[in-house]
């Protein structure tokens, strides 16, 4: 495969200067699912979520979220659920938040607060506390995350939380790469791609309900994105095996300034 999940001078991140910004863009189709009685429905949504970072976090950072409306209808149709008076509704939330910290959703004249630091909102100190050593930190990963129903295998959802964020340094996704890599029934695999196309190789775990990929770019160790898809049929949706259930691509990038795109 010629690729090393580990080597550090192939997973890096690019230099940033205090008064700089990690810009994390993703692109997202996740899925909708409603219903009415036995009738249900299902579509992917279109979402696009950009998130400036700045290196000092307690500056101000800035969370835009647009839904598009675009959709891929999976189970059902717009006309069969307007004909049997069901409404569609996205659900997902939209709309530009600023705060130091990344404390978007304080109460109006409450001060913003450090995170408390977690999987899915790494903190630099939450991070600095995890073992580095591969079976250490499969074990911390099983020890923090729930295995309570099939078809969820915590410590592989809770990886996932903390590297689509963007904020996973360096060494600490090569660590997380190799720990994931002990899973039982976990591979990686060529030939991967995100959901805008840009290739990638794939930690890839088959465990009978679902197909998960966690999409990694090989010249950089960063991750890029995933795809959930369903390994057997789910007949409370009437979705067939196969069926791509959310699909991402994830940029990121050091900016100069809040709101601006990398090139």
């Amino acid at each position: 495969m010629g690729w090393n999940v580990v080597d550090p001078a192939v997973v890096t991140d690019d230099p940033a200067a205090p008064t700089q910004y990690r810009y994390i863009g993703t692109h997202a189709w996740w899925l909708a699912s409603f219903g009415a009685g036995t009738k249900q429905y299902a579509y992917l949504g279109e979402n696009i979520v950009r998130q400036w970072v700045p290196v000092d976090p307690q500056r101000e950072w800035l969370l835009d979220r647009q839904v598009t409306g675009h959709r891929v209808w999976l189970s059902g149709s717009p006309e069969q659920a307007l004909a049997e008076g069901v409404g569609v509704t996205d659900g997902w939330p939209a709309g530009r938040w600023r705060a130091a910290y990344g404390d978007y959703y304080t109460s109006p004249g409450r001060k913003p607060t450090p995170r408390n630091g977690s999987w899915q909102q790494p903190t630099t100190e939450f991070l600095a506390g995890l073992p580095r050593e591969p079976r250490a930190l499969y074990s911390r990963l099983e020890a923090d995350s729930p295995q309570d129903r099939p078809g969820y295998v915590g410590a592989v959802v809770y990886a996932r939380d903390a590297l689509r964020t963007g904020l996973v340094p360096a060494s600490m996704r090569a660590a997380l790469y190799q720990a994931l890599l002990l899973v039982p029934g976990m591979v990686l695999e060529d030939n991967a791609q995100n959901a805008d196309g840009q290739p990638g190789i794939a930690l890839v775990m088959d465990d009978g309900v679902y197909r998960i990929e966690i999409v990694i770019d090989p010249g950089t160790g960063q991750f890029i994105g995933e795809r959930e898809t369903l390994a057997s049929d789910n007949l409370d949706l009437s979705l067939a095996a196969g069926t791509v259930m959310q699909s991402t691509a994830v940029t990121t990038a050091i900016v100069g300034e809040i709101e601006t795109l990398p090139a």
